[in-house]
């Protein structure tokens, strides 16, 4: 990348997180650099994860100080959130130093392990505007009950986006969810309790604007009375985040008169 004509002159100063997996019949590689992260659920907990390459961190931040550098506001001189990344060879340039010795360096941590055929279930590869707003055990049980209600995975994976954005992510968001034969399957029952679960915030929310009288509630009030109330059954992980395409659908319907710039609230 050094020799090619915009990296050499400083046109382009971007940079990148990465994090892979390569999965053998007997193993599983985990590889990352910067804070995307690796996750593998195995019977029904999280049995493994990537650690995020933090400023912070005692090793890189020794590493970052040894490069003349320092680390303000968590941050590589007080700019960059990560300590590992490819790219950002603003950070790269210290003389005398080797490409794992400088401010930020390009090289990946690789983990090996072990597969479990009987338990293994699922890995989650997202970055950090997704583990911005949900940890590892949140997402491990979201995407665990969107698999017994669905088995189609880019659905899961939408649903994994916009849960997170009615969160308050406001970080790029990507995320790859890769099934085991052992990973939950769609359940009837769950099928059912999910059913129910949107007709009640169905019934709900009209009711909510019904109460109102004269004018129409705007959805901020909706979602704020809703939150307020004990409502079994929401999706764990999630919680009321993830229902919030059901809940502005209903809202759309009986209010076509709303205002589109209403600003999403976050649960």
């Amino acid at each position: 990348m050094r020799v090619m004509s915009e990296k050499k002159h400083g046109a382009d100063r971007s940079g990148s997180t990465a994090v892979g997996v390569l999965i053998s019949p007997q193993h599983t590689y985990f590889i990352n650099c910067g804070d995307s992260r690796g996750l593998l659920c195995r019977n029904r907990k999280v049995h493994f994860f990537t650690q995020d390459h933090k400023p912070s961190n005692p090793l890189e931040k020794e590493r970052i100080q040894n490069a003349g550098g320092s680390v303000m506001i968590q941050r590589v001189n007080g700019s960059l959130a990560v300590s590992r990344a490819l790219g950002d060879f603003d950070y790269k340039c210290v003389h005398g130093k080797g490409p794992t010795e400088q401010l930020v360096s390009p090289e990946p941590e690789v983990h090996d392990i072990e597969r479990s055929e009987e338990d293994d279930q699922f890995i989650i590869l997202a970055c950090d505007g997704i583990w911005d707003v949900m940890g590892n055990e949140e997402l491990c049980d979201f995407v665990r009950s969107r698999l017994e209600v669905t088995d189609d995975l880019e659905k899961v994976c939408n649903e994994v986006v916009d849960t997170c954005l009615y969160k308050g992510s406001r970080d790029n968001m990507s995320v790859i969810l890769i099934c085991f034969p052992n990973a939950p399957k769609v359940s009837p029952e769950a099928v059912k309790k999910e059913a129910e679960l949107d007709k009640y915030l169905e019934s709900r929310v009209e009711e909510i604007i019904k109460k109102q009288g004269e004018g129409v509630p705007d959805l901020v009030h909706v979602m704020r009375t809703l939150a307020s109330e004990n409502i079994p059954s929401l999706p764990p992980g999630g919680e009321l985040a993830s229902k919030r395409n059901i809940i502005e659908a209903v809202y759309n319907r009986l209010n076509p008169y709303k205002n589109d710039d209403t600003p999403a609230p976050q649960f």
